[in-house]
């Protein structure tokens, strides 16, 4: 199998995967929107709030933002500042590419690392916002760790597939026929058709 067909099944399988997570984050968009304005609705005519409101948004945003993380990066809608990288040849930009794919990978691994311990050890200890109905934490920094190792998949996708354009890009042109140097001649007379 080579680098290409390799980068295709990675980006075949990560795809569903990416595609679900910003389904679901869509429809927590949807959830929150109807809670905002349940809750102002709430506030300003029935002068009853939605309980726990605030909170539970908060809690929300977070799965709303690393649930869409990777997506993002799918669909090339990253901040990418291209100052520099629009005026370089395509194979310094494609250097470039791998170079800050690999970035992404190191950083949200890290992340991911992190946040996935912090969140084991909430789950374990059953941290939670107090209030009205106490709400557990992990959840939330569970959704964290999920959207960091996501992201990470896609940029190693993404680092995968760009490798495969680097080879392509470094590769020695193969000659052609019209360039190949005529055959010496060998001394003897041309035999005439």
């Amino acid at each position: 199998m080579d680098l290409r067909e390799a980068g295709r099944i990675l980006n075949r399988i990560l795809g569903w995967i990416v595609n679900s997570s910003a389904f679901g984050a869509a429809s927590i968009v949807v959830i929150l929107m109807v809670l905002v304005v349940a809750d102002i609705f709430g506030r300003k005519v029935l002068n009853q709030p939605v309980p726990m409101s605030y909170e539970v948004g908060a809690f929300m945003l977070v799965f709303i933002v690393f649930m869409g993380l990777a997506y993002s990066q799918r669909q090339r809608a990253h901040i990418r500042v291209e100052f520099l990288t629009l005026r370089m040849p395509e194979k310094a930009r494609a250097v470039m590419d791998l170079v800050a794919f690999t970035l992404g990978i190191a950083i949200y691994g890290a992340i991911f690392y992190q946040t996935f311990k912090w969140s084991y050890h909430s789950f374990q200890i059953g941290e939670y916002v107090a209030g009205l109905i106490n709400i557990p934490k992990w959840p939330s920094q569970f959704a964290v760790a999920f959207g960091a190792l996501l992201i990470s998949l896609q940029f190693l996708s993404d680092w995968v597939n760009r490798l495969a354009e680097v080879v392509v890009l470094f590769r020695p042109p193969r000659p052609s026929s019209e360039t190949l140097p005529a055959p010496e001649p060998t001394g003897e007379p041309a035999t005439p058709d």
